[in-house]
Formats: structure tokens, C-alpha cells, sequence
């Protein structure tokens, strides 16, 4: 089987030559986590926020500036939290039985320096003095260690950078394993034993940062340059353990150590500190929303287009398939020159029926809904719209690279699979036909829609069983009504925006509702387990009267297929109230039924940029 180029692979398993090789630099968000500063990076899942964090590893940088460890910008460590120790259940027993916070931050703190010494194995040093090693282990490490609590002789050794690191990460392992084994004898423990605690307490100030910004002294490191500590998919962390971890964000100790922490959207536990301050952007931290950008940036020739097209370009390049990715994802021809034929229609009756100031604005505003509406009466003959070309593809996307991969692997193993169907010899893909992008693209909106929602249902369900301190969800709400109540809320929207799409109105592409009316809880809930899932984005945008501001919810132009709309273009919105609202989550029918609403074109509005607040 020919390797797929566009398969998506976990970007801790990639090498640093794969992660360099595909990884596209975005002039939005790379700069900013790569300042000083303690960064919260927020998006849906699949945006990208990993490969962001792999890329600023020392061993990516190095191939990418070309040059040796000592001479890195900075010292970046790559701490996962998803699937590991930090997040075991039987922690929580902790909170009733001793100190949950310090006893939490010991674990936070010993899990942040054990895969910092693992990141340290990895890179290839450029200087070595056993000399100064020796010191810092002695005047620092050990130092702070025994301070800590910890009074074990560790056996280091000293032949090599690498070698030194790795004595010093065996010693982290097994401080780990003895504190997992005492979380689990306590956790076994049915005859109500009384377990004290004799293990050691490492902390971020008293053992963290003075160790580690001693580290850029050593020979082979970046003289005084900044350390910077990724905290990857933080929301797996309990409340008390962001608790602690926000206290960390308030000590403030950049630029000598920044904390760059990704969650995902509305995930992240609290933000409260472990003394119940409130930490603030921009004081404490700043707040970098991935997927409220791209939400607004999806256009061709914007920066989100630009990264999509260029991630494709360069995963063909990777599979040896020197073609524009234009090319490679061809648009449906016949539907093109029909939309051109649209187009040429509105311009030659515009001095007649135009309705924007320029002729181009109409062309690109009114083309596809014609030729769409032209398709035929029925909605199966509307549903014949393929989605093909790379234009769609990205737009469909909504901002989501995983969204962009899953689709385009899925496409290059049907291609593959038909084209070696009959035959044992590997060819190459030079394209993708536009009836297999549209099956691909309409299928993952229906998985999306009717198989994905059940999936989260369940995992909230799992949540909910937890300590409901620590769930996301609303104890009150119950998951399977309100998965329920999203995938109507979503078909109303899709149906309306569908009806919309085929009128006379000005504005005909809707995305988008603002809501009237302050929502209540039952629409919050509803509204929030989308942008959880990353069915909705949430941005403020000036209220109908213009006196203040409102919430607007974004459908994921991923649904677009499912409903014939036309995810390219310009972006209107619809105003609703919370009681058109609540019968849509109740029934899925339409918002609104459009030809019998005089007042909705004063409802419908156009997105513009300086409209829009991010949170």
C-alpha cells in the first residue's frame, strides 16, 4: 500500500526532521508563543495546538535554524498531560484525607521535571564539561532536592550530557512510581488505615524554578536565554491540580520561566489559583484563541487559507508528488462553468438588479445560491452540489487542520484502494476525482453530526460520574438530552440558513445566529457542549440596537454538505431569540419559517471584522 501522506499522526510520535518538514509556520500564533510570557493557547481540538508545541522543541528549532543547542532562542520543554500519571482518579482520594494541594503540586512539579530530563536525553549537545555538571548537580539539583524531602543518593553519571540527564530522569521515574504506589495502597485500602505521608514535596518555586534557570549556565545550553514550560492538554488536569497550576501563572517568574499551557476550548478546570485569586489575562497571562481567528480568517488569500493550502503542498511534497494542490484536488468543471455562467448573469443585469456597490461583490455573493436554487425544485436535485476542489475542502475544514487531514487521507485510501483494486503494483495519485472528494466530504459531516455527538455524549456521561467539582458539564444538565437538544439546534440552523441560501434576500450565505436576548441556562448549556466539541465558535459581537453586546455562535462550516449550503465567501447572521431557540432545540425544525417573516431581512446581518470581539 502506497503511504498516505496526509494521515495524521500524534505530533509527539513525529521525529524532528517530520515535524520540520510539515510544519507550517503561522505569522497569527507562532510568534507570540515564542515571545516570553506565560501564554493560555485555547481551540477545538485537531487546530493544531500540538504541532505548535512540538515545533518549538530544541531538536525541531535546531534543523529549522540551522544551528547547535547553544545558540537556540530559547529552552522549550514539552510536558504531556493527556494519557498520563498527573490525571489518575485515585488522586482525588487525596482531597479528603490529606493536603490536596501540596500534596498535588508535589506530583504536578515531580511529573514537569521528569519529562523535562526526558526532553534533555534528546538533544544533541554541541559542549560538555563534566566540571560543570558536577557543580550544578551538587549546588543546585541535589541541593533542592534534599530540601524538598528527598533524601535518596542518586547515582549519576557524568560521561556525557545525555547520559546525565537520563541517571537524572531514572531517579524522577522511580520518585513517581513510589508515589503512585502510596495513591494506590490508599486507594486499596478497605480496612481504613491510616497512611501518613514521608515522601518528598517538590514544589514550582521551591525546587522548579531554581533549578531550571540554572540550567542555560551549563556548557552545551543558551546562555541566559529564556525557559519556556508547554503544559500540553492541561484540561485532563483536575481542578486541584489547575488550581496549583494557575498559581504557577501568577508567581510571574518570565522571562526567565514562561508557562505556555494549551486546552482545549471551555475545557480548561477553573481559573482560580490554590488561594482563590482570580488570575487575569493580560496580567497573569495571555489568551491566544487559536480557533477564533481561523474562524474569521478562512477566505482564500487570508492566513488560515495560506497555512491549509501550504500544509497540503507540503505533504505531497513529502510523498514525492511534485502537483499544486489545486491540481490535485481539481474542482467539479461542469459545476464551475455553471457558477461562472451565474456569474456572468448577475454582472450583465447589474446596472439593473445589483445590490452591492460593485459588481464583483455581487458575482461573489450571489453566483453559487443561483446555480444551487437553479439545481432543480427538489431538494434531492440540490443535494447533486458536489463538494470538490480545494476551495472547499479547506473551507469546509471551518479551521480545523484535523478536520482538513482526516478528510484528505480518507480520499487519497479511496483513490488508492480503486486504483489498486486489480493490481499489485504500487502507482502513484496524481489527483483526486471530485465524486470521491464529495462522498468523502458529505460523509464526514453525517459522521460528524450522528456518530461523533454520541461519542461525546458518553464521554460526558463518564465525566459526570467523576467528583462533579472537577466535571465540565453542568451536574445539572443532563448529556443525553443535551446532545439531543445540539443536533436539533444544529438541523434548525442548517434547514434556515439552507432557505435563506435559496431567497430573495440580500444577505443569502448565513453561518451564524446572534442571539437576541440574554440566553438562558438551558441555551447556555446547549450553546456551551458545542464549543466544547467544536460544533460552534463563540464570539461578542454589538447587540440589535447597538447599546451594548451579544453572544454569536458560528456553525462549523463542516455541516455545509449536509444541508447544501455554501461554506466559501461572505459570512452573514441571523438575530434570534431565546424563544425561537428553545423551539428549535425541542423539534430541529427551522428557526424561522423564512418566506412568512417580513421583518427577517432587518434580522440578517453581514459579518465584518471590526465587528467581532474574541473572548
Amino acid at each position: 500500500m502506497i503511504e498516505n501522506p496526509f494521515a495524521v499522526v500524534s505530533p509527539e510520535e513525529m521525529s524532528a526532521e517530520k515535524a520540520n518538514q510539515l510544519f507550517v509556520e503561522s505569522s497569527s500564533e507562532f510568534p507570540q508563543i515564542e515571545n516570553p510570557g506565560n501564554v493560555i493557547i485555547t481551540g477545538a481540538r485537531g487546530c493544531g495546538k500540538s504541532m505548535l508545541i512540538r515545533c518549538a522543541m530544541p531538536d525541531v528549532l535546531m534543523l529549522k535554524d540551522k544551528t547547535t543547542s547553544s545558540k537556540l532562542r530559547y529552552l522549550a520543554f514539552r510536558i504531556p498531560i493527556k494519557r498520563t500519571s498527573p490525571n489518575l482518579t485515585e488522586i482525588r482520594l487525596l482531597d479528603k484525607k490529606h493536603a490536596p494541594l501540596v500534596i498535588n503540586e508535589h506530583f504536578l512539579a515531580l511529573h514537569v521535571v521528569m519529562y523535562s530530563l526526558l526532553n534533555l536525553t534528546d538533544i544533541e549537545y554541541d559542549d560538555y564539561s563534566e566540571e560543570a555538571y558536577r557543580k550544578f548537580f551538587t549546588e543546585y539539583y541535589s541541593y533542592y532536592m534534599k530540601l524538598s524531602g528527598c533524601l535518596d543518593e542518586i547515582n549519576v553519571d557524568y560521561s556525557s550530557a545525555n547520559s546525565f540527564f537520563k541517571s537524572l530522569y531514572k531517579h524522577t521515574e522511580k520518585l513517581q512510581a513510589d508515589f503512585v504506589q502510596y495513591v494506590t495502597r490508599l486507594a486499596l485500602n478497605t480496612e481504613g488505615v491510616n497512611f501518613s505521608y514521608s515522601l518528598p514535596l517538590l514544589s514550582f518555586m521551591r525546587f522548579i524554578f531554581p533549578v531550571f534557570k540554572e540550567l542555560t549556565n551549563l556548557p552545551g545550553f543558551p546562555p541566559n536565554k529564556d525557559i519556556y514550560i508547554f503544559i500540553d492538554d492541561a484540561d485532563n488536569l483536575s481542578k486541584t491540580q489547575t488550581e496549583v497550576l494557575n498559581s504557577w501563572l501568577a508567581f510571574r517568574t518570565q522571562p526567565t520561566i514562561s508557562l505556555k499551557i494549551s486546552t482545549q476550548l471551555g475545557q480548561y478546570k477553573t481559573f482560580l489559583s490554590s488561594t482563590g485569586v482570580l488570575i487575569e489575562s493580560p496580567h497573569d497571562y495571555q489568551d491566544v484563541n487559536i480557533s477564533a481567528r481561523y474562524t474569521t480568517d478562512i477566505d482564500k488569500g487570508t492566513n488560515y487559507y495560506k497555512k491549509a493550502s501550504e500544509i497540503i503542498k507540503k505533504r505531497l511534497l513529502s510523498a514525492n508528488i511534485d502537483v499544486d494542490p489545486e491540481d490535485f484536488f481539481p474542482p467539479y468543471d461542469t459545476q464551475e462553468n455553471g457558477i461562472k455562467k451565474e456569474a456572468e448573469k448577475i454582472k450583465s443585469d447589474f446596472q439593473l438588479h445589483g445590490r452591492g456597490n460593485r459588481v464583483d461583490d455581487d458575482a461573489r455573493r450571489y453566483a453559487i445560491p443561483n446555480y444551487i436554487r437553479n439545481l432543480g425544485g427538489q431538494s434531492k436535485s440540490r443535494s447533486t452540489y458536489r463538494y470538490a476542489g480545494l476551495d472547499n475542502i479547506i473551507h469546509l475544514s471551518s479551521g480545523i487542520i484535523r478536520y482538513l487531514l482526516d478528510a484528505t487521507a480518507k480520499m487519497y485510501d479511496i483513490k488508492c484502494n480503486k486504483e489498486n483494486k486489480n493490481n499489485n503494483v504500487k502507482l502513484s495519485v496524481s489527483s483526486i476525482p471530485t465524486d470521491i472528494q464529495n462522498e468523502v466530504m458529505r460523509k464526514q459531516a453525517d459522521h460528524f453530526l450522528f456518530t461523533e455527538l454520541r461519542k461525546f455524549e458518553q464521554t460526558f456521561e463518564a465525566q459526570m460520574d467523576q467528583d462533579n467539582n472537577d466535571s465540565v458539564i453542568s451536574p445539572i444538565s443532563s448529556p443525553a438530552s443535551d446532545t439531543e437538544k445540539l443536533q436539533n439546534l444544529i438541523c434548525a440552523m442548517g434547514k434556515t440558513f439552507h432557505e435563506i441560501l435559496l431567497s430573495d434576500r440580500s444577505e443569502r450565505k448565513v453561518f451564524s445566529v446572534a442571539l437576541s436576548n440574554i440566553p438562558d441556562e438551558e441555551l447556555k448549556r446547549v450553546f456551551r457542549l458545542g464549543v466544547q466539541i467544536g460544533f460552534f465558535h463563540e464570539m461578542r459581537i454589538g447587540n440589535k440596537d447597538g447599546s451594548g453586546r451579544t453572544f454569536l455562535y458560528v456553525l462549523n462550516r463542516c455541516f455545509a454538505p449536509l444541508f447544501t449550503l455554501d461554506p466559501t465567501g461572505f459570512q452573514g447572521y441571523l438575530f434570534m431569540t431565546n424563544s425561537d431557540l428553545h423551539k428549535a432545540i425541542k423539534d430541529g425544525k427551522q428557526l424561522r419559517t423564512i418566506s412568512s417573516s417580513p421583518d427577517i431581512e432587518d434580522d440578517i446581518k453581514q459579518l465584518s471584522f471590526s465587528d467581532i470581539w474574541e473572548d
